[in-house]
């Protein structure tokens, strides 16, 4: 998951070097070569996008590849992240959490022309809030629709993937919980939402 920032980081240390080639080229007029040559390196930086580079290996790794195709789907990601070098929350549960809300938003984008992706988490005070905001095409369903206290949502799909996509918001609450959280699930015309605060201090249960 660390190889496309690593690539990036790498191409950003021969940079000098990979000038001075070009600059060589210029001066035989070799233009071919430049050409050849710079859309190799572009293509490269364009194939390894970093999106997230906080020192969070699990958040950085996440959220560069479950957005590695971003691009190619018409997705300009606008992402903030603060202060997240030294989050004391299991690597398997941020995973969990993170990866599952960028795959739900990711699957509500395909359905629609909005592209729209909000991503914004924050570490602070030993609390940690992630928001995964993202257009949609605006249809919602929920389990149980005779009681309105009953908000859980249920999943769209299909068979196989219907299975995983319904487990996926379990596996979320479950890891919420762990840490005595909240999840707020909520959505307005063409807009989902879903935000998430965890507490890294967890009381030990006698």
């Amino acid at each position: 998951m660390q190889e496309s920032a690593e690539q990036v980081k790498s191409i950003r240390h021969d940079i000098k070097s990979h000038l001075a080639t070009v600059k060589e080229y210029s001066k035989e007029i070799q233009g071919d070569k430049i050409t050849d040559y710079v859309n190799s390196l572009l293509g490269e930086i364009t194939q390894s996008e970093t999106y997230s580079d906080t020192g969070n290996i699990p958040i950085d790794s996440i959220i560069n590849f479950k957005l590695s195709t971003a691009k190619e789907q018409g997705i300009t990601p606008t992402i903030r992240l603060l202060n997240l070098t030294d989050v004391s929350i299991d690597t398997a549960d941020i995973v969990t959490i993170l990866g599952n809300l960028l795959d739900n938003a990711l699957d509500a984008l395909e359905k629609t022309a909005d592209k729209t992706l909000k991503i914004d988490i924050e570490y602070s005070m030993k609390t940690l809030f992630i928001q995964v905001e993202n257009a949609f095409d605006g249809v919602v369903k929920y389990k149980n629709k005779k009681d309105e206290k009953d908000n859980r949502l249920s999943t769209r799909k299909e068979g196989k993937n219907g299975g995983e996509h319904g487990h996926g918001l379990k596996n979320i609450r479950r890891a919420v919980e762990k840490y005595n959280g909240h999840m707020d699930i909520t959505h307005e015309g063409t807009v989902f939402s879903v935000a998430i605060v965890l507490f890294t201090e967890i009381e030990e249960k006698e």
